[in-house]
């Protein structure tokens, strides 16, 4: 069984996915400028993750759901 993508027409709703993944961004800064952890939930789980001070990535794809 695929899975289809379906088109939405409301600009609000298109835009969702962009201003969540710089949310995302911008908490990973915060977290590693006050050396606090980021917390998110994933699989079931909650995750704190500590953000080392040298860490230049901008990984936050991991939030997004696979497919």
């Amino acid at each position: 069984m695929s899975k289809k993508k379906r088109r939405i027409h409301d600009k609000d709703i298109e835009n969702v996915e962009a201003a969540l993944l710089r949310a995302a961004k911008r908490a990973r800064e915060i977290a590693r400028q006050t050396h606090t952890p980021l917390v998110y939930y994933q699989n079931g789980h909650v995750v704190k993750e500590f953000i080392e001070q040298n860490e230049d990535r901008d990984d936050t794809t991991h939030f997004l759901p696979d497919g």
